[in-house]
């Protein structure tokens, strides 16, 4: 390796903008400091490391040090954590790499290229996911530097163990190729999604919540407003930039399911810091710290993050998870009594009254009116808008909506309803702008407010639910159900009279009789001298009768019973 020399300036024609920005792509600053010291937390994705093939990592390594704290600022008193990655994939999917690391050689070297004041003020070295040659190449160059730093090491199998070192993750922007490399990692180990921390006993915030539309919470608003949950601000956001609105198949080409996986977890949890990038589209929301204000994301145009694909696949899966679906059981005999017929035109005038807050009668219920009316239709219509460059045309992103918007308890009637849904959607979309939104006062720019990060810093996030309660609406309805034999027996006419009895308990369930014993089987012998079955001295004549004679005479008989 060649003496360390500080990298040029951006302004020299020797400055690599390649290296520069892969450096701030391998270490970076995380946006808020170490929630257990308080110290600067520095975040290193392995993943980042390219292809020692293709990258020299000897002209890298001024490029890495120089993200490092300024040691003015240590000598100062100053210190800092590191947070190291080891293991995350470098492909979204979770792929293994096959890149070709630097050696050995390498990190000794680079290690010994850090200052004093840069090893000293280093409080902490968290190492996740760790395999055995990692903890050896660490050891290793701890014992090569003198072994003063091995206090400083902590191995953790997985991010989620911060929090056993009063590190709040909530708070890290953590790679979204450590995610998804974590997430297929427990699935490897424990057999199946369902049994991890995917259903976590934490509770959650956004998908199958008891309230899918969250209350407002500031004094200045009207009681009993409600907003949109912040996944489908975010989400709708990002997907509504002009560059991903006009991606081609927006809705239809499915995402990595392994990616949504993670994304539902992370708003469940509160992540704090989800980056969404589409090429030069990058949106990530600042988040509000006491004390210190909105705290964002710097250098975005350098982190990894969740495509287009991904946004729309989440917020077709919060439709998924509605605990009451937006086309409920209970109204399947009235879609097929009333809409029905493949042939019948809906028009504007029967849309508004379906979905209308006041309408006295309607299939839908309240919050699936309110939820059409806030996010879905505006957002479909929308990406209509955009059909000449994505091709999604209304028919066509009901196709996709659909199977999410029906969900009961038999597959075969959902399907008989699919249609009719899928037309009423339709319809729907087609006629939101120009007939639908003026009567309700959506216009394109009260959509975007609802879409605006809210300025009550309590409106930012989700209320936790807490698990627990995971009866559906339908089942706790029908839990207060009781059916009466109409045969005007005392005890309901002393019930009709006001009269309390107290209830008594069910009788226990008597035990039933034994069953009786089974009869002797006849056993028959063979009567070697006459060829013929015999019988034993105690076995009646009457029985002879039901003795089947065989034609084989060597052969055993058998009974009929």
């Amino acid at each position: 390796m060649r003496p360390l020399l500080p990298p040029p300036p951006p302004s020299s024609p020797d400055y690599s903008l390649p290296l520069s920005n892969l450096a701030s792509r391998i270490l970076y600053p995380n946006p808020l400091p170490s929630s257990s010291t308080q110290h600067a937390l520095y975040i290193l994705n392995s993943a980042a490391f390219p292809d020692a093939r293709e990258t020299s990592y000897d002209d890298l390594v001024p490029y890495l040090l120089a993200r490092l704290p300024a040691e003015d600022d240590l000598l100062a008193g100053h210190q800092y954590e590191i947070l190291f990655f080891a293991k995350a994939s470098a492909d979204d999917a979770g792929k293994p790499s096959k890149k070709r690391r630097p050696g050995w050689q390498w990190c000794v070297q680079t290690y010994q290229l850090l200052s004093r004041i840069l090893r000293k003020r280093l409080s902490r070295l968290w190492i996740v996911g760790a395999e055995s040659w990692v903890r050896m190449l660490v050891e290793g160059v701890m014992v090569i530097s003198g072994g003063k730093g091995r206090k400083k090491v902590v191995f953790l199998r997985s991010v989620r163990d911060l929090e056993g070192w009063g590190v709040r993750v909530s708070e890290l922007c953590v790679p979204c190729g450590v995610w998804v490399t974590e997430k297929r990692r427990r699935k490897k180990r424990r057999g199946s999604a369902g049994e991890e921390e995917g259903a976590n006993g934490r509770g959650k915030r956004a998908f199958g919540v008891r309230e899918p539309l969250p209350r407002c919470t500031g004094e200045e608003l009207e009681e009993g407003r409600v907003r949109l949950p912040r996944v489908l601000r975010e989400a709708t956001s990002f997907l509504l930039m002009d560059e991903c609105v006009k991606m081609e198949g927006i809705f239809r080409v499915n995402a990595k399911a392994v990616m949504v996986e993670v994304l539902q977890e992370l708003y469940d949890q509160g992540q704090q810091f989800i980056v969404w990038r589409e090429r030069d589209s990058i949106l990530c929301f600042p988040f509000w710290r006491d004390g210190t204000g909105d705290v964002g994301m710097d250098e975005l145009k350098e982190k990894d993050g969740y495509d287009v694909h991904s946004a729309a696949g989440l917020i077709k899966l919060w439709y998924k998870e509605l605990r009451e679906p937006i086309f409920p059981q209970s109204c399947y005999q009235a879609l097929g009594k009333f809409y029905g017929d493949a042939d019948l035109q809906l028009e504007p005038h029967q849309l508004v009254e379906m979905l209308r807050p006041d309408a006295e009668w309607t299939i839908l219920t309240t919050t699936a009116r309110r939820i059409l009316r806030m996010h879905l239709l505006p957002l479909l219509s929308r990406v209509v808008d955009m059909e000449k460059w994505n091709h999604m045309a209304a028919y066509g992103l009901a196709v996709c909506f659909t199977p999410a918007l029906l969900r009961g308890p038999d597959i075969e009637e959902d399907m008989k309803m699919m249609g009719i849904a899928r037309r009423l959607l339709d319809a729907m979309v087609r006629h939101w702008k120009e007939h639908l939104a003026p009567v309700f006062e959506a216009d394109h720019q009260s959509f975007e407010t609802e879409l605006r990060l809210p300025e009550v810093v309590a409106d930012r996030e989700d209320p936790l639910e807490e698990g627990g309660d995971s009866i559906p609406p339908s089942e706790a309805q029908m839990s207060g159900i009781t059916l009466i034999d109409n045969d005007g027996s005392a005890s309901d006419t002393a019930q009709e009279d006001g009269s309390e009895e107290e209830d008594e308990a069910p009788p226990l369930p008597q035990r039933p009789a034994p069953l009786p014993p089974l009869p002797p089987r006849p056993r028959t012998f063979v009567d070697s001298e006459a060829g013929r079955p015999s019988l034993p001295p105690r076995v009646r004549s009457s029985t002879i009768a039901a003795i089947p004679c065989t034609s084989d005479p060597t052969s055993s008989p058998t009974t009929n019973g």
